[in-house]
């Protein structure tokens, strides 16, 4: 078991390692006007950050939230810029002693990984056998659970210091869920987040913390009920088999074990065992045993992009065409 080495907290909090976090984060987010601001003085911003956490006065920033409709409505929380500079430091800091653990079925928030590569995973799968079973998670980033998440950190992290400021960042991400805009937009007024849950989407720490609280299905999936065929991306995963009554009994097992273990209830709006003979949607495309191609989502999404893009003028819309070339002769 590798355990993180003591003095973590001095190493994420060095000027240095905050200076390559906040690097991190600028990459590909310079035209954006907050970045830009923050950029004008980011020495000023990333020493005031560095003595905030030495002096133990850091404390998280006020989240601001927007709405999308994709066409699910989801709620968008973006932290501030100097927040999002300490949750790149610290991942960055703690994800190496994490991820050799992972294994190469879950495809999110890890470097080498992504949904491209997913895709081209489910794709083989669907050639190979029989038999599949798609499934979700119901209502999955409002319902991690903090204790049982800071349990799976801790279990190797030691140092008190880091683990006070774990605790402090899921505190405050958790009550983006209690918010007016929450209430009204996800319905949880009749539904509510409970207090010591949830975390916000579209923050660093909630993507790599929401790949890292599902990685133990993984084992339980491919060590325990012996799957041969399996990926995970974040809460959607796929079980592959040549036999429908393994994957039916799979089923059942691993709603059993989401409940024991991580407190989560599966999504029944996906639920049947299908044969692999029939298309699919994955990650927004539609795959079958002949091939791939663009669905509904990722051809609407593309459609508005494109649109906003040239609006910016011809160079932007270059660069847009660029990126969807890829998708359309994938």
């Amino acid at each position: 078991m590798r355990s993180v080495p003591s003095g973590s907290f001095l190493r994420l909090s060095q000027l240095t390692a905050l200076w390559r976090a906040y690097l991190r984060c600028r990459a590909d987010k310079r035209r954006q006007p907050a970045m830009a601001t923050f950029d004008l003085d980011a020495d000023q911003h990333v020493l005031g950050l560095y003595r905030s956490l030495r002096d133990g006065t850091y404390r998280p920033g006020r989240y601001r939230l927007h709405i999308i409709r994709d066409p699910k409505i989801r709620l968008i929380a973006a932290a501030p810029i100097a927040d999002r500079v300490l949750h790149r430091a610290l991942i960055g800091e703690l994800a190496p002693h994490y991820e050799p653990s992972f294994l190469p079925h879950s495809f999110s928030a890890s470097i080498g990984r992504g949904p491209h590569r997913a895709l081209l995973c489910y794709w083989r799968y669907l050639r190979q056998f029989r038999f599949r079973l798609s499934l979700d998670i119901r209502r999955y980033f409002p319902s991690i659970r903090h204790d049982t998440l800071l349990t799976l950190f801790f279990h190797r992290l030691h140092d008190p210091k880091t683990r006070a400021l774990l605790t402090r960042l899921l505190s405050s991400g958790g009550r983006v869920y209690r918010s007016a805009l929450a209430m009204e937009a996800l319905g949880l007024a009749q539904d509510p987040v409970p207090e010591g849950c949830g975390l916000p989407i579209g923050s660093y720490v909630s993507q790599w913390s929401g790949a890292f609280y599902l990685d133990g299905l993984d084992h339980f999936v491919k060590r325990t009920l012996k799957i041969p065929g399996y990926l995970r991306y974040m809460d959607d995963f796929s079980l592959f088999c040549d036999d429908e009554a393994t994957l039916l009994s799979a089923r059942d097992s691993i709603g059993e074990w989401l409940c024991r273990e991580r407190g989560l209830s599966l999504n029944r709006k996906r639920w049947a065992v299908l044969p692999t003979t029939e298309p699919s949607r994955f990650m927004g495309y539609r795959v079958s045993r002949g091939g791939v191609a663009p669905g509904p989502k990722v051809r609407r999404r593309a459609r508005l992009r494109i649109k906003e893009a040239a609006a910016h003028g011809e160079a932007a819309l270059a660069r847009c065409l660029s990126s969807y070339r890829g998708i359309y002769l994938f």
